[in-house]
């Protein structure tokens, strides 16, 4: 294939959809495994109900997605050890709705995915949230999730209690036929209870449902940009960890495609390093917030959990087959030229080159960017970092490309408001002239 973003079409728009379903597998405790659960459960409920199988396919993607809102929001209402949570975190988890269908409505082929999400947590009785809607007002597929989300958060264990058995569950269920839940869904999950019609969740026929689901839904021939505005979705998401780096893994993203374009690459590299700068990141999502903005001089055993975000990210491109080739940049972008980087201590010419280039447009970034522990620095002082550390830290062809890039460049890119990119074919080639016009 000459370009993994311009020729694989539906099959790298499907292996970003995987990694957005991945992210939530990513993240730690009771937010782990929900999202997927709910996806099968809820599944096998509008299956029973007769829902189209279009409409199913929405409702399976919807559920895995619904809580992504939570991540960099509310993380730590899912490991509240304390069943009544303070009122400020309580009001954060109830925007994670608006926030998971904002997110959600930019991804281009999956119409009324946002509906779904939005309004998972609507009651039938009009008192659930965001919208406070009612009855036949609710989308029907949310009106499943509300279900789904329910029977399966009573049936894992949490910090502030253990899970509830089977028949505690059917009958809080019960008691709420008709005020939380809409009476139709809760008749159809009784109905596949009594018929022993429900199935354990497996995460191997999760996959399977997930893939299918994505073949409904979009299209053979798939346009590169839509899988460019996937990849933003997917960088905002990660970004939204910690909010010290939004934009973070876009202007990596730009920075390595400049340098390759310094550098002589072809087309098929940059456009790898395109894809791989926006998911360089990927394995932050499985990093608690605590530790990411912390103020202070992190502990061994934080720097230890934050160096895991290069082998986590990597394991989850490594189980999408058309993101594979982008794994070398998510583990080795810590690595440094002289071997004392992480996590496999690589050296030299041993580095593979896409991180090479991702460690240089990555360290940029994070000197120049202000974090929870100190102000950024200057973007003369980071090129002076960088031309001090070739040869050590950087692979010093590398480092020279980067530093050869003017300085209108670096202002164009640091500056959101004075670039726009512009519609063209290729996303790498569109995001190297949005950035090149300014020269």
């Amino acid at each position: 294939m000459s370009s993994h973003l311009t020729a694989t079409g539906r099959s790298f728009f499907a292996g970003l959809l995987d990694a957005l379903t991945g992210v939530m597998g990513a993240s730690s405790g009771y937010l782990k495994s929900h999202g997927p659960r709910v996806a099968m459960l809820a599944r096998q409920i509008a299956r029973g109900i007769g829902v189209s199988g279009e409409g199913v396919a929405r409702i399976t993607l919807a559920g895995v997605l619904a809580d992504i809102g939570m991540i960099g929001l509310a993380e730590e209402a899912w490991e509240e050890e304390s069943l009544n949570l303070a009122a400020e975190t309580r009001e954060r988890v109830r925007l994670h709705p608006v926030r998971s269908a904002l997110a959600l409505e930019g991804i281009p082929h999956l119409d009324g995915l946002g509906d779904l999400v939005r309004h998972h947590h609507e009651w039938f009785d009009g008192s659930g949230y965001p919208d406070g809607l009612m009855g036949a007002a609710i989308p029907r597929g949310a009106r499943i999730l509300r279900l789904a989300d329910t029977v399966v958060a009573l049936s894992s264990d949490r910090p502030a209690r253990a899970a509830l058995d089977p028949a505690r569950i059917e009958a809080i269920v019960l008691e709420f036929r008709g005020v939380e839940f809409d009476p139709e869904v809760v008749d159809a999950w009784v109905d596949l209870l009594g018929r022993g019609g429900i199935a354990p969740f497996e995460p191997h026929a999760f996959e399977r449902h997930v893939q299918r689901a994505t073949e409904q839904l979009v299209p053979p021939d798939v346009s590169p940009l839509s899988s460019d505005q996937l990849l933003e979705i997917l960088a905002s998401i990660i970004d939204a960890k910690d909010p010290y780096t939004a934009g973070h893994s876009r202007r990596v993203a730009i920075f390595a495609v400049a340098v390759a374009d310094q550098l002589g690459l072809t087309p098929e590299m940059k456009s790898t390093l395109w894809a791989a700068g926006y998911l360089h990141d990927l394995g932050k999502l499985a990093i608690p917030v605590r530790v990411l903005v912390c103020p202070d001089r992190l502990t061994e055993e934080e720097e230890r959990i934050v160096r895991t975000h290069t082998t986590m990210g990597a394991e989850i491109l490594s189980s999408i087959p058309s993101l594979r080739h982008l794994r070398a940049g998510a583990r080795h972008h810590h690595e440094r030229w002289d071997g004392t980087g992480y996590p496999a201590g690589l050296k030299g010419d041993r580095i593979p080159l896409v991180p090479r280039i991702l460690a240089i447009a990555d360290a940029y970034d994070a000197m120049t960017t202000r974090r929870a522990y100190r102000a950024g620095r200057s973007h003369l002082e980071a090129m002076d970092e960088i031309s001090h550390q070739a040869g050590r830290h950087f692979c010093p062809d590398v480092a020279a490309a980067f530093l050869s890039l003017p300085a209108p460049f670096f202002e164009a890119i640091t500056s959101p408001a004075e670039w726009r990119p512009e519609p063209l074919t290729d996303p790498a080639r569109r995001a190297a002239r949005a950035a090149w016009r300014y020269l």
